[in-house]
C-alpha cells in the first residue's frame, strides 16, 4: 500500500476536516472508489427495495377510498392476494439488500484493516519507539472497526433512504402539494438541528477514538510485561492507570451522547411537532369543521383515504430523514478514526535501494556517526570498523558504548546520519532491503520466541525449510538435546513469548533459526548471555565450525570476554567509536583497555569462587 493513504484521502495529511457533512463526504468517497462497481449494485438494490415499500400507504388508501365504498367481496379477494404477493416481494428485497451490504461492508473493512497492518509493519522502527505498540494495534483494530457503519451507511444504505425521502415527496406532493410542503419545512428544520450539533460530535468522536488507543496501550503493555508487574507487586498500579484512561473514556462517552440526545430529542421533537400540524390541518379540512375559511385547502381534493395515506408517508418519510440526518453522525465518527488511519498511512514505508546483493560479504563502517531522535548526545561518533569476508569481529565495552547501536545500523532499522556502511563495497542503502535484510541474521540478547511449536519459531523467516534442515540448524546450536526431551519434540507449543522455556532454552532457539536462515552476514548481540558455561562451549564450537567453511561474516558483541577470545579480531568500543583493536593475545599485551577489562572480570570470577568456597567452610 503506497503512502498516499486510504484511497488517496490522506492528500491532506492529518488535518482534520471541518464544517457539514458536504465537507466529509469526499473522504468516504474516496474510500469507496476502488469499488464503484460494487457500491452501484448494492445500491440500486437498495433502491429497488425503498421504492416497492413505498407502495404500501397506497393500499389503505385504495381501500378507504375505493374498496369500503363499492362494498364488493371478490375487490377485497384480489387485495388480499396482491397484499401477500406485495409483502413477499418486499421482504425479500429488504433481506436481500441488508445481507448483500453487509457483506460488502466486510468486505471494504477487511481490505482496509490488512492494508492498514501491512503498511504498520512497513514502516521505519523509528515510528514504533515513538508510540505505543498497543495505540497503533488500537489504530489497526479499534479504528478500522470504526469505519464499518460509515461504511455500511454511506456505501449503500444512504443512497437507498436518499431515494426513498425522493420519492416519498414525489407522492406526497402528487397527492396534496400544500400538506407537503408542510412536511418540508419539518424536513428543514430537523436539518437545522443536525447541524447545529455536528461540531461538538466530530471532536468528541475524535477524542473517543484517541481515548481507545490510550486504553489499549495501557493494557498491552502491562499484560506484555505480566511477570514485571506481578514481581513489583503493581496489579493494583496498573489497575489504577487502566482505570484512569476508562474513567476518562467514560466522561468523554458521555458527554458525546449528551450532545446526541439533545440532537435527537430536537429532531424528534421537529417531526413530531411537523406530523400533527399536518394532522391537525388535514382533519380540519376533511371533517369541515371549520366551515367554509378551510373546508378545503388549496390543491386536490384531500379525502380520508388521501389523508390516511399522507399520514403513513409522513411516518415512512420520517424514517429516511432521521436516518440520512444521523449519518452524519456515523460520518463524523467514521471520520475521526480515518483520520487516525490516514495519520498512519500516509507515513512514508522504510527508504529501500535497488540494487542486489554483491557477491562480497566484507562489512564496513566509516566515519559513521548516529544519535538517536530524543537522546542528547549520539551513540555512535566517528565510528570505524572493517569485517573481513568469512571472518569474526567480536565488539566489546561497558554498555552503553554503541555496540548494539551497530546491528540496528547493519540491518538498516537506522540510517546513519553521516559516514558510510557497505557490503561487499556497496552502500547499504542503494541495496534492496528485503534483499539486504535476508542476507543478515541477528541472534539478540532478548531473543523473541512466538506462540507456536519450536519447529515454527526455528523456521521463522525460513518457512520454505524442511523439518530435517530444521533439526541440522537446532544440533548445531546445541538444543537438540533438550527439544528431543520435550513432550512432543520439535512439535511441542512454546506458549506465548515461548513462557514454557527457559532464557537459555529460548537462545538456542534463536541460534538455530539464525543458522537455518542461511546468512552470509550472522551478527550476535550478547546471544550466549543466557547459556551455561557448558551449554555455551557447545554453541560456540558449532558456530566455529560454521564459519570453518568460509561462507558467513560473523559480528559478535559480548561481555563475557571468555565468549570472543578466538575471535579474529576483537575492537573495544567506548563513547561510540573504536578505541582498540587486535586479538586477544595482542590486546592483552598491549595492557590497554581491553586488558583492564580482562583483569577486572577474572577478579570477579575469582573473588565469586572464593566467595562461593568460604561460605562452604562457613557452612561446614
Amino acid at each position: 500500500m503506497n503512502a498516499g493513504g486510504i484511497g488517496d484521502v490522506g492528500a491532506t495529511g492529518s488535518t482534520a476536516p471541518a464544517g457539514p457533512v458536504a465537507r466529509a463526504l469526499p473522504r468516504l468517497l474516496a474510500l469507496l472508489a476502488p469499488y464503484r462497481a460494487q457500491v452501484v449494485g448494492v445500491s440500486l438494490l437498495i433502491a429497488l427495495s425503498s421504492a416497492v415499500a413505498q407502495l404500501a400507504p397506497q393500499f389503505a388508501r385504495y381501500v378507504l377510498d375505493v374498496a369500503i365504498p363499492a362494498g364488493e367481496l371478490r375487490i377485497f379477494g384480489v387485495l388480499a392476494l396482491v397484499l401477500v404477493a406485495y409483502y413477499v416481494i418486499r421482504e425479500a428485497l429488504e433481506y436481500a439488500g441488508m445481507f448483500v451490504s453487509f457483506a460488502f461492508t466486510q468486505r471494504v473493512v477487511d481490505d482496509v484493516r490488512r492494508s492498514t497492518y501491512a503498511h504498520l509493519l512497513t514502516l521505519p522502527l523509528a515510528r514504533f519507539t515513538r508510540e505505543r505498540s498497543g495505540s497503533l494495534v488500537s489504530r489497526v483494530v479499534a479504528d478500522v472497526n470504526a469505519l464499518e457503519a460509515m461504511i455500511q451507511a454511506g456505501a449503500s444504505r444512504i443512497v437507498g433512504q436518499l431515494f426513498s425521502i425522493g420519492v416519498v415527496l414525489a407522492l406526497m406532493f402528487a397527492m396534496h402539494w400544500p400538506l407537503a410542503l408542510v412536511a418540508v419545512l419539518v424536513v428543514v428544520a430537523m436539518s437545522g438541528v443536525t447541524l447545529a450539533f455536528q461540531e461538538p460530535l466530530r471532536r468528541l468522536a475524535r477524542a473517543v477514538r484517541a481515548k481507545v488507543g490510550d486504553m489499549t496501550a495501557v493494557a498491552t503493555e502491562a499484560i506484555g510485561h505480566i511477570a514485571t508487574v506481578k514481581g513489583f507487586t503493581a496489579e493494583e498500579q496498573e489497575s489504577e492507570r487502566f482505570g484512569g484512561e476508562s474513567r476518562s473514556y467514560r466522561r468523554l462517552n458521555l458527554e458525546r451522547r449528551r450532545h446526541l440526545g439533545l440532537m435527537q430529542g430536537g429532531i424528534g421533537l421537529a417531526g413530531g411537532l411537523g406530523a400533527g400540524a399536518i394532522l391537525v390541518i388535514g382533519g380540519i379540512a376533511v371533517s369541515g369543521a371549520a366551515g367554509d375559511a378551510l373546508a378545503t385547502l388549496p390543491g386536490p381534493e384531500l379525502t380520508v383515504g388521501v389523508l390516511v395515506a399522507f399520514l403513513l408517508y409522513l411516518g415512512q418519510l420520517m424514517g429516511p430523514v432521521v436516518f440520512v440526518l444521523n449519518f452524519n453522525n456515523q460520518l463524523q465518527a467514521g471520520i475521526a478514526a480515518l483520520e487516525r488511519l490516514d495519520e498512519l498511512i500516509t507515513r512514508p514505508s522504510e527508504p529501500s535501494g535497488d540494487l542486489a546483493l554483491p557477491d562480497g560479504t566484507e562489512l564496513v563502517m566509516q566515519g559513521v556517526r548516529f544519535r538517536y531522535t530524543e537522546a542528547e548526545r549520539p551513540a555512535l561518533d566517528g565510528f570505524d570498523l572493517t569485517v573481513p569476508a568469512g571472518g569474526t569481529v567480536a565488539l566489546v565495552g561497558a554498555s552503553g558504548g554503541g555496540k548494539s547501536t551497530v546491528t540496528r545500523l547493519v540491518q538498516r532499522l537506522y540510517d546513519p546520519e553521516a559516514g558510510r556502511i557497505a557490503l561487499g563495497g556497496v552502500d547499504l542503502r542503494d541495496l534492496d532491503l528485503r534483499a539486504l535484510r535476508r542476507a543478515i541474521a541477528i541472534v539478540p540478547q532478548e531473543p523473541t520466541v512466538f506462540s507456536g511449536s519450536v519447529l515454527e519459531n526455528v523456521r521463522y523467516g525460513s518457512p520454505e525449510a524442511v523439518e530435517a534442515d530444521a533439526l541440522r540448524a537446532l544440533t548445531l546450536a546445541g538444543a537438540a538435546t533438550f527439544v528431543g526431551e520435550l513432550p512432543q519434540g520439535v512439535h511441542t507449543e512454546v506458549g506465548e513469548r515461548g513462557v514454557k522455556l527457559s532464557g537459555g532454552q529460548r537462545q538456542r532457539l534463536a541460534i538455530a533459526r539464525a543458522l537455518l536462515r542461511g546468512a552470509r552476514v550472522l551478527v550476535l548481540d550478547e546471544a550466549t548471555s543466557h547459556l551455561d558455561a557448558e551449554a555455551e562451549a557447545v554453541v560456540q564450537e558449532a558456530l566455529a565450525g560454521r564459519l570453518a567453511e568460509g561462507s558467513v561474516t560473523m559480528l559478535v558483541i559480548a561481555h563475557r570476554l571468555a565468549t570472543v577470545r578466538e575471535a579474529d579480531a576483537i575492537a573495544v568500543v567506548e563513547g561510540g567509536r573504536v578505541v582498540e583493536r587486535g586479538d586477544h593475545a595482542a590486546l592483552i599485551a598491549r595492557g590497554g583497555r581491553y586488558a583492564r577489562l580482562h583483569m577486572l572480570q577474572h577478579r570477579g570470577l575469582a573473588d565469586g569462587r572464593h566467595g562461593a568456597q568460604d561460605g562452604d567452610e562457613a557452612a561446614v
